[in-house]
């Protein structure tokens, strides 16, 4: 019978290693915040600001990432879909190019992050409320129709990175009505084992604190970023746009899809060919 091998312990920073690094973050967000903030910063330099506070926290937090496919966000009004592992995604997202992302309400009282994603131009909104859902449905049209991004993580909810869960297709209505495309990203945290490192993973009734915590303890996160090219959303409705954005985010992270409806998965397949 042959012995199982034991896996290798996953190595830690010292306390001082994590306070150094809190540190550095702490003070990059707060005066990104600050700049974002003033009367006089405009769209295009809340958008350089964006982008450059992304890359900056990434490289604080030690998360390298493997760029695959496009090398960038579209230009132009474009709607992101992204799943959803943690709140990394935002900046692994905005390091591409930035874009105005939709998140629950609670996220504007988190420290920190909170009041840089206000200052952002973040969607808030209510989980659950239908009426919530609908006004941030038009004021993303809104910021499409002007020419601006945004950006949705369609499963509402985040997971550990093993699966990807069903789309909810309200907030996709946003690229129809608007015109705009939407450019589907796939997001992956990798050990070293090749497998999904839940180090990165947002879930349950987890704090921010309690993540941030685990974060630091890493010496360094991989992140695996999957850009497709643009997908038209005219001619589409707005199952069709969650059903292929979903088909092919799970496609680019290589797991197994959920069963979808055959009448579903022929009407895609004609209109996407």
């Amino acid at each position: 019978m042959t012995a199982r091998a034991t896996p290798a312990p996953v190595a830690s920073t010292t306390p001082i290693e994590r306070a150094q690094r809190l540190g550095r973050l702490a003070s990059r967000i707060l005066l990104t915040w600050a700049r974002a903030a003033r009367p006089a910063a405009d769209s295009r330099m809340t958008a350089e600001l964006a982008v450059d506070c992304a890359r900056r926290t990434l490289a604080a937090l030690r998360v390298t990432v493997a760029l695959r496919g496009e090398a960038a966000l579209a230009g132009g009004p474009l709607l992101v879909v992204a799943n959803h592992v943690s709140w990394l995604d935002v900046y692994l997202l905005n390091a591409l190019g930035s874009a105005r992302f939709v998140a629950k309400s609670e996220v504007g009282r988190w420290p920190l992050v909170g009041p840089m994603a206000a200052a952002f131009g973040t969607f808030f909104i209510v989980r659950g409320s239908y009426h919530d859902a609908a006004r941030v449905k038009d004021a993303i049209a809104n910021a499409l129709r002007r020419g601006e991004r945004g950006a949705v993580f369609p499963e509402g909810t985040t997971t550990d990175g093993t699966r990807v869960g069903p789309f909810y297709a309200a907030l996709l209505q946003a690229a129809i009505d608007a015109g705009a495309p939407v450019q589907a990203v796939a997001i992956r945290y990798v050990g070293s084992n090749g497998e999904p490192d839940a180090a990165a993973a947002f879930i349950d009734e987890m704090s921010f604190a309690e993540s941030l915590a685990r974060i630091l303890r890493r010496p360094g996160l991989a992140a695996d970023v999957h850009v497709a090219p643009p997908f038209p959303s005219t001619r589409h409705t707005r199952r069709e746009l969650a059903f292929v954005t979903r088909r092919w985010i799970t496609a680019a992270l290589l797991l197994e899809d959920a069963p979808q409806p055959e009448r579903r998965r022929r009407t895609i397949t004609r209109r996407a060919a």
